[in-house]
């Protein structure tokens, strides 16, 4: 019989399948996205888990190996006062075990970067995968335009900011 966290990351993985998340900040996308998120307040924990694409086709990153990823989000809260907590790798961890198995070995992992994911210690895990969802290890850097079809341009250069993102 599976535990509660078990049963947690099948719910998420069967929303995550229901859709993807290109970024938007409004409309499909937040709907999308919160019903891949779940709030398990008696354990102090957030779980956001989606399948990410269009960062190369965007514009955002170069090298389109990086195009689609399954994401994970992770941060914690003090399950009484609902402020946010430190961090707690370990369990961390744990999720990390049960969202992605061996795969692991192929997360991109990054800690916090806005102020917000800062102030609340938000992690993020991403698995990036080929078009068929199938985990890969991407090869070369993100901003590598070695795999870079012929006439790709980054958002800044078709959006004339000057610069390349």
């Amino acid at each position: 019989m599976s535990g509660w966290r078990e049963v947690i990351v099948g719910h998420l993985k069967i929303r995550a399948e229901r859709g993807v998340f290109f970024g938007r900040s409004s409309g499909d996308d937040q709907i999308y996205l919160m019903s891949c998120k779940m709030v398990v307040r008696r354990r102090g924990v957030v779980l956001l888990y989606t399948r990410d694409v269009g960062h190369h086709s965007s514009g955002w990153w170069k090298n389109p190996d990086y195009e689609n990823c399954y994401h994970l989000s992770l941060s914690f809260f003090d399950s009484v006062t609902g402020k946010p907590a430190p961090f707690r790798r370990g369990e961390a961890e744990v999720w990390v075990r049960l969202f992605f198995g061996d795969d692991r070995r192929l997360l991109w992992c990054e800690p916090p970067s806005s102020a917000l994911g800062r102030d609340r210690q938000v992690h993020h895990y991403r698995l990036f995968c080929d078009p068929a969802w199938k985990p890969v290890k991407p090869r070369g850097e993100v901003y590598s335009r070695t795999l870079t079809e012929a006439g790709w341009k980054s958002f800044s250069e078709l959006h004339d900011v000057g610069g390349t993102i």
